[in-house]
């Protein structure tokens, strides 16, 4: 007898031959010889040669992975087409698939009861994932309600809301293994385009969900976030689509009722209303670790407004962001908030002292203008302020405020905001970025007006850096020709490293060097010189380097093409 065996025959590959070959002799040579009799021993032929061909797949080396393996390889295909397939690779393929019912979890309601059905056979007792599109097919909605405990994961896309309050009260809402729950809502509108009303039932949505940890809420109803309530929640995404002013009171209840979370990212074009919340209000997440807010579309820093009624203390990183477009642009647009709110911003999400501070305005190749104002703190959490400014086509001419000044205007917006912060005495380093032409004089003075304030509110610098800025903000009083004779000039603090980097020049190699060097010379004979002075720039001045090593420790000049 052979040595092996095909497993769950009982039978070696000989025998099946031999057994075979007997049929087929008592057959032919029987006087009973018909034609149902020659079907038979046909049929039966070619279930012996199926078998001996499944037999021989057995020694494929793939089909001797161990079954619990082998069942894993599928779980790493992108879609579920692709498990489809893996199961008709062959006849083993497919009883040990078949067997693994995490395989068949995922469940599409869209693709109809027979689908479905065929899934939630296969899947056995595993957790369910369950998608549906727009909605929810009657026949399969029975078919998932009586296993509404076994959902895992849930999502509605572009459902009406009669579904999602149907969805939220399955099996009584009792959904105890629920870990990630995602709503998109589809909206119906009246004939004069505002929304039609949707009445919220009494009870909570998914009031059974008490374990889940990550919801993701798309939808034109903030106000509907007072009818959830996760005690567990620890990730949650909001993306507000622009609809009828709310109360602000909403979304701050709703955080408030989720102390557990620990990263909250949330867009509201939907306009917010502060009136209603107390001023003394503030929402403390202890746990939070990453915080993100922004108001697109929106002329107003309202997203400075909401972020002072929370208090993320332990985040490592908060981006607090808008931006408007050039059409609803004007003399009074504010990019950055007070200083009294800044100051109330930075206790509400940082600990530890500010130790860096980091200033930019850029121009994008489509014209947008970006602003923004990083903080760091001495633990290495991060407050970013940002603000853009997007292009709408408009001809300069439409424009309020000349896309040429927006930088300026913007610049010193925010050297206004930082230099009045109490806390700028803990400051260790600077970076100041500013890539704009110079529109004029009276900007410039602008300019020049914040800088020597800036200076003055800071102590000593472990390093400071210029980028892209032109050298009048800062040298001007080194200049042969100066453009601003009648300001302040500007008094540099204590610098240990000084970096220029491609700053902007409407003056002469020459100037350039006296600029730079003339500020270490000054520097030196103050007593407090520079331990290091970087200059990176498109066709560095010859020299430059020579005459800054008279006045400084460590000297580092290169020319170096800038990458925006």
């Amino acid at each position: 007898m052979d040595a092996h065996t095909y497993p769950g025959r009982g039978l070696s590959l000989s025998q099946l031959i031999f057994a075979l070959n007997k049929e087929l002799k008592r057959v032919v040579h029987s006087p009973m010889y018909t034609l149902e009799a020659v079907s038979q021993l046909d049929r039966d032929a070619s279930i012996a040669l199926a078998t001996i061909r499944e037999w021989r797949n057995s020694f494929a080396h793939v089909n001797r992975i161990p079954t619990d393996i082998l069942s894993l390889i599928p779980t790493h295909l992108p879609t579920q087409k692709g498990r489809f397939h893996a199961a008709s690779v062959c006849r083993h393929w497919r009883g040990v698939l078949l067997e693994y019912g995490a395989l068949w979890s995922q469940l599409f309601l869209n693709k109809g009861e027979e689908c479905v059905s065929t899934l939630l056979k296969r899947a056995k007792g595993s957790a369910l994932d369950v998608i549906l599109y727009y909605e929810v097919p009657v026949d399969t909605f029975a078919l998932i309600s009586p296993r509404a405990q076994r959902i895992r994961h849930l999502e509605l896309k572009w459902s009406h809301w009669k579904d999602i309050i149907a969805f939220s009260d399955l099996n009584c809402g009792n959904l105890p293994l629920l870990r990630t729950l995602e709503i998109t809502s589809s909206e119906t509108y009246t004939s004069h385009g505002g929304l039609n009303v949707v009445v919220a039932p009494s009870l909570p949505f998914f009031r059974g969900s008490i374990n889940l940890e990550s919801f993701t809420f798309h939808s034109w109803r903030v106000s509907f976030l007072s009818h959830f309530i996760f005690p567990n929640l620890t990730t949650f995404e909001l993306l507000s689509r622009p609809a009828e002013e709310c109360s602000a009171l909403c979304l701050l209840n709703f955080l408030e009722a989720s102390p557990t979370l620990q990263t909250v990212d949330m867009t509201i074009s939907t306009g917010l209303v502060l009136s209603s919340v107390p001023q003394e209000m503030v929402v403390a997440l202890p746990n939070v670790e990453t915080f993100s807010l922004h108001i697109p579309g929106c002329p107003a820093t309202k997203d400075y407004d909401i972020a002072a009624h929370i208090s993320c203390p332990c985040a490592k990183h908060t981006s607090l962001s808008h931006d408007v477009y050039e059409s609803y642009t004007n003399d009074e647009l504010e990019a950055f908030p007070t200083p009294d709110l800044l100051d109330t911003i930075i206790h509400r999400y940082t600990e530890c002292p500010i130790e860096e501070v980091e200033l930019k305005i850029k121009r994008s190749e489509d014209k947008d203008t970006d602003c923004s104002l990083t903080f760091r703190s001495s633990n290495a959490t991060v407050v970013e302020l940002s603000f853009r400014v997007t292009n709408t086509g408009l001809d300069e001419a439409e424009l309020n405020i000349p896309r040429t000044e927006m930088g300026w205007r913007f610049f010193s917006q925010a050297l206004t905001t930082i230099q009045c912060r109490p806390l700028l005495s803990h400051v260790k380093r600077l970076h100041i970025e500013h890539r704009a032409a110079v529109t004029n004089t009276y900007e410039m003075l602008r300019i020049a007006e914040k800088v020597p304030a800036l200076f003055d509110s800071l102590g000593p610098l472990d390093k400071l850096r210029i980028r892209g800025c032109d050298l009048h903000t800062f040298f001007d009083a080194f200049l042969d020709r100066p453009m601003l004779a009648n300001s302040k000039p500007v008094v540099f603090p204590q610098v240990k490293k000084l970096v220029v980097l491609h700053p902007f020049m409407e003056i002469d190699e020459t100037e350039c060097t006296k600029a730079i060097v003339g500020l270490a010379k000054l520097q030196h004979s103050l007593g407090i010189p520079f331990e290091l002075v970087k200059v990176r720039m498109w066709d560095l001045p010859a020299g430059m380097a020579e005459e800054l090593e008279q006045w400084v420790d460590v000297v580092d000049c290169e020319d170096e093409e800038e990458y925006m």
